[in-house]
């Protein structure tokens, strides 16, 4: 896992490069959106900076291809990435670089980004919240060596950070979800920070302190959608 920035570009794929992959269809959540008519999202075999685009497609029933790569397959292929790094979106033999870039994209072939433009505001002001939150969680996990300073920055960062952001994205929720009673992408993006992240270094994490956030995270397990792809993994 790397910080990303919020840009992005775009390379053709060479011919006879091979990935690692799965076919991943949701038959149960039929999409209603044109999508093309190859897509293939690849990263390491974890979840990462891709969970959310996998949870996001599957809800939506985008047919995609699941290429999970090794790190000496990685060690093949950065050339030949646009930043050098994972995941990167190919579509239809293109390939897109930058997790939120590939996020956003996989919200509106989903079905699960707001149509109206006040509501993309505020889903885009929560969502971007969350992602410079990955900031600091990148500084103490992967950029800091020193067993003393790392502990110091997740201690700052579980301690202070996540209860001031958290505290403040609290009361943007609107209702059963974050925009009101229907499902968005950036409902989906709270689940995989908080479960995927944050819980992942911190077992013991708990959102009792945030009932409503508590709540959103709890209706998004629940939906069945949802909850058909988390009883897979």
């Amino acid at each position: 896992m790397r910080h990303l920035s919020d840009t992005w570009c775009c390379v053709p794929v060479k011919e006879g490069e091979e990935h690692l992959h799965r076919r991943s269809t949701n038959p149960q959540a039929p999409n209603t959106t044109m999508a093309p008519s190859n897509l293939k999202l690849i990263y390491f075999d974890g979840k990462g900076r891709a969970e959310l685009a996998r949870m996001l497609f599957n809800y939506g029933g985008i047919a995609f291809e699941d290429s999970r790569i090794g790190h000496a397959d990685f060690v093949t292929l950065k050339p030949t990435l646009p930043f050098g790094q994972v995941p990167v979106l190919e579509v239809d033999g293109t390939v897109y670089s930058q997790s939120l870039a590939i996020n956003l994209y996989a919200a509106k072939l989903s079905g699960l980004f707001p149509s109206d433009n006040l509501e993309a505001l505020k889903s885009d002001m929560f969502s971007q919240s969350l992602t410079e939150m990955e900031g600091p969680f990148v500084e103490f996990m992967f950029k800091t060596p020193d067993e003393t300073k790392k502990a110091e920055l997740k201690k700052v960062f579980i301690e202070e950070t996540v209860p001031k952001l958290f505290t403040v994205l609290e009361k943007m929720v609107g209702g059963k979800f974050i925009l009101g009673d229907k499902i968005s992408h950036v409902d989906l993006q709270l689940l995989d920070v908080v479960a995927n992240k944050i819980a992942w270094v911190f077992p013991t994490f708990s959102l009792e302190a945030h009932p409503a956030l508590a709540a959103v995270v709890n209706n998004v397990k629940a939906d069945p959608k949802v909850a058909a792809y988390l009883a897979k993994q």
